[in-house]
């Protein structure tokens, strides 16, 4: 390398120039200065972001999960294999899969996700229905500065005194929270049967939302050493089950057609807190493979939701009949979309929010919208159930996944507000829940968050690295 290059190098890297006395007092001066001022000017862009744009958050609790976590431990069931997440507090956890019951004595704690929040986005639009948000808490830890003492959990007014000693010397700390926005400023909000209900009618979830709000509840790939509850019902003269698969045999059999059952109860329990819930959950989804051999009836996929029984009825090919979702024996729609023998077909169906959905090798073939036009949607949902089966067909079922949406508990012991009867949400005001809602501290116990008190809106996990994503 020749003098003349190295001299450039060395310049591009922030040093001063081999000259010597005054011009390279100068020089090493106008370094200096130019990058202290670098440094003071990413500072205070730095501080800008942080304070204008964009803030970074770390999870403290488990209210937000499954979507979001606080320090939580990591279990893996030992009897199946299954990957899940349980609060940090607490010896035991159990599988939500095979219902195994697994000693975490020895799990060590994981840190709480780390997000990113807009700070700027409610400037330029209106905060969403399910937008995660991070808020200032109503209520402050006051200090007092004259005599020490701490009143816990109070609502801030100007012109707060000591209780203790009089004193209007006072400091207030408020903690910044994060649920789900679910109520806007001027509606009327319930909570029925884990669903929000807006102005007398079901809040429907738009679809990555309801992507992100699944909570897995049973996956066939991972087979129980030890059967702590059994998990389908079927008669042997027509199914047979082996380690990964379910296989029905009905073609020129009497029955014609058979059902296997999903044999346990599908309730608002979560994992995470090892908590079991007591509500019955009818917002399902239903994933599997299904692999006709013979025949010429069809598959059918059943989600029991109260006293209703919604079928997706998928034909062979060689059937005379077409593809439809029904409704307690009602067909509500109908296309043409058929199985091939001997071929592979995903096959998954799901009902949320008073819709029903029915998707082919990945593409979505059939919907309806019921509750819209059913004015007594909402009611008491005593029981729930998934069903697999078919008619005239003999079919193998692998890849069985059922998931159930996040249920927002009305119990009273949560809180009382949007339970028993709706709430009216004032102006600038907005009601927000936790997806956790078995632990969750919320606007069912605190009512309403203020405008004033919004920070921003959760949009992205930048920790831990493997569950880096976009929050929806």
């Amino acid at each position: 390398m020749n003098k003349d290059k190295t001299g450039v190098l060395i310049r591009a890297l922030g040093w001063f120039r081999e000259t010597d006395g005054e011009h390279h007092e100068k020089t090493r001066f106008h370094v200096i200065r130019e990058n202290v001022q670098w440094v003071l000017i990413s500072v205070v862009i730095a501080l800008g972001i942080r304070y204008f744009v964009v803030e970074a958050f770390k999870i403290p609790t488990g209210s937000m999960a499954p979507a979001l976590l606080g320090v939580h431990k990591h279990v893996e069931c030992p009897n199946c294999g299954w990957n899940f997440t349980r609060d940090h507090h607490g010896s035991w956890a159990t599988c939500p899969n095979c219902m195994f019951q697994v000693n975490v004595r020895k799990n060590g704690p994981h840190g709480g996700n780390r997000i990113f929040v807009s700070k700027f986005i409610y400037d330029i639009k209106e905060p969403g229905r399910w937008d995660i948000m991070v808020f200032k808490y109503p209520f402050a830890d006051v200090t007092c500065k004259d005599c020490g003492y701490v009143m816990f959990e109070v609502k801030w007014l100007d012109g707060m005194k000591c209780k203790k000693c009089g004193s209007s010397r006072l400091k207030p700390k408020r903690k910044n929270y994060i649920k789900r926005l679910v109520g806007l400023s001027g509606e009327e909000l319930q909570i029925k049967n884990g669903d929000i209900f807006i102005n007398g009618k079901v809040a429907k979830k738009p679809s990555g939302t309801q992507e992100d709000m699944w909570v897995p509840v049973y996956n066939n790939g991972y087979r129980a050493k030890e059967q702590a509850a059994p998990a389908w019902n079927f008669d042997r003269q027509y199914w047979r089950n082996d380690e990964s698969s379910l296989y029905l045999d009905t073609v020129g059999k009497e029955a014609g057609s058979s059902f296997a059952s999903f044999a346990r109860r599908i309730i608002d329990n979560y994992a995470y807190n090892n908590a079991a819930g007591a509500n019955a959950v009818g917002d399902l989804r239903l994933r599997l493979r299904a692999t006709v051999a013979r025949g010429a009836g069809g598959v059918v996929l059943a989600i029991e939701r109260g006293g209703d029984i919604f079928e997706a009825c998928i034909p062979e090919s060689g059937s005379a009949e077409r593809c439809s979702l029904k409704r307690s024996g009602k067909v509500l729609t109908e296309t043409d979309a058929y199985l091939e023998p001997g071929r592979g077909h995903e096959l998954e169906f799901s009902h949320a929010d008073g819709v029903l959905w029915l998707i082919l090798d990945g593409e979505q073939v059939l919907s309806y919208d019921y509750a819209s036009g059913t004015p007594d949607y909402g009611g008491e949902v005593s029981n729930s159930g998934i069903k697999i089966g078919g008619k005239d067909i003999t079919c193998m079922f692998d890849g069985i996944e059922i998931f159930r949406d996040i249920y927002y508990n009305s119990d009273l012991t949560s809180g009382r507000w949007a339970v028993s009867e709706p709430v009216k949400i004032g102006e600038n005001e907005y009601f927000v829940l936790g997806d956790n809602s078995i632990n969750s501290k919320d606007s069912r116990v605190w009512k309403f968050v203020d405008e004033d008190d919004i920070v921003g809106k959760a949009f992205f996990v930048f920790w831990p690295l493997s569950g880096v994503r976009m929050i929806r």
